[in-house]
């Protein structure tokens, strides 16, 4: 199956689960979602609860490391799966496991980040300037062109 193929099931099956109106708090949207302005404004919450009130920077910085390591696992096992052919429910599993290790990477990297004193206003801004400085470099070939 290739990234066609893939990206032709993940519309699909995400305009089902849109149209039947599972995905609370999501807006109606396709795998392109960034690139059409469609995405999604959930924000990640750094946990600042009492479990990490004690936590140092550097066990911080090695929950990211941590929660890294988890994600190339999970990538590990996509890749496992589809250079087996076992087929698009394995994947679909597998696939799904990965982006939830991406969401915990991006949770334990806001983590970090706030218990650096960076908050929300601070960290949007730095996602605008790189998103802003990504789509300059390298000529504008960074990003698709609409």
């Amino acid at each position: 199956m290739d990234k066609k193929e893939i990206r032709a099931y993940l519309d699909k099956a995400l305009e089902r689960e849109y149209s039947r109106g599972e995905r609370d708090g999501y807006q109606k949207g396709v795998a392109d979602g960034y690139r059409r302005g469609k995405a999604a404004v959930i924000l990640p919450h750094p946990c600042d609860g009492p479990l990490y009130e004690d936590w140092r920077w550097s066990q911080q910085l090695d929950k990211v490391r941590e929660e890294f390591e988890e994600v190339v696992g999970a990538f590990d096992s996509v890749r496992d799966c589809t250079e087996k052919h076992l087929g698009m429910n394995v994947f679909q599993e597998r696939r799904d496991h990965l982006m939830r290790e991406c969401t915990d990477l991006i949770v334990a990297t806001t983590t970090f980040m706030d218990s650096m004193w960076c908050d929300e206003d601070e960290r949007q801004k730095f996602l605008y300037e790189v998103n802003e400085r990504n789509a300059r470099r390298d000529d504008g070939r960074r990003f698709r062109k609409e």
